[in-house]
């Protein structure tokens, strides 16, 4: 009821419908005069429709089907005024050229993450390349070797959860506690107790975990 435009389906194919109007016991028709009216009020309330969608929207093309039409300029029509002079449209254009160059500016002011696009024919030198000594060259590239290398330390110190990478064949290592120099080593007692503890502090936590999470599977061997 709330949606008549919804078409009617059905599976049977013997049911059929007639014409409401089109009965036997419909009243009469109108006449042809008010038929035409109410086509020609339609067609003009469709077309001002059309001309409203137009007005509020001058961004969409226009569409036609006519390949004859065509259109002229507006501004070179024969009864247009005088356009601007020759040096006006070209201080408009420089004054565009340089509100375009000053946005790219701007734009990569604040976006230094950008890419720099330049022309394949553009080249450089190095600003600080003449001036530098060769020995000033040398201590600069100790300075940053130095510097990478603490960054390394920081970085390794800082997460010591991150893998150890070698790519020599011959390193090695040996165990801190196991060394001949090392300390005495805990009673076994004492590492029972400590395994023990820690057995039971991780089922504590799968408990816990389980308890937490009661939606997931329950695994088992």
């Amino acid at each position: 009821y709330a949606h008549p435009e919804v078409g009617v389906t059905t599976t049977d194919a013997t049911a059929f419908g007639r014409n409401y109007f089109g009965r036997p016991s419909a009243g009469e028709y109108e006449e042809e005069d008010v038929d035409a009216d109410r086509d020609d009020v339609l067609e003009d309330m469709v077309a001002l429709k059309k001309l409203a969608a137009d007005f509020a929207h001058p961004e969409r093309p226009v569409e036609t089907t006519d390949a004859a039409i065509f259109g002229r300029n507006y501004f070179n029509r024969a009864s247009a005024l005088d356009t601007e002079e020759e040096d006006i449209d070209a201080e408009r254009d420089d004054v565009l050229e340089d509100v375009l160059a000053l946005k790219k500016l701007a734009s990569d002011y604040a976006h230094p993450e950008k890419p720099v696009d330049v022309d394949p024919a553009a080249f450089g030198r190095n600003y600080f390349k003449p001036q530098e000594e060769f020995e000033d060259a040398e201590e600069h590239a100790a300075a940053l070797a130095d510097a990478m290398a603490l960054k390394k330390l920081a970085v390794d110190y800082a997460h010591p959860e991150v893998g150890v990478a070698t790519t020599d064949a011959t390193a090695f290592g040996r165990n801190f506690f196991s060394r001949p120099s090392a300390g005495e080593y805990e009673e076994e007692d004492v590492d029972a107790d400590r395994d023990d503890v820690l057995e039971d502090m991780a089922a504590l936590k799968k408990l816990a975990s389980d308890y937490a999470h009661p939606e997931r599977p329950v695994e088992t061997t």
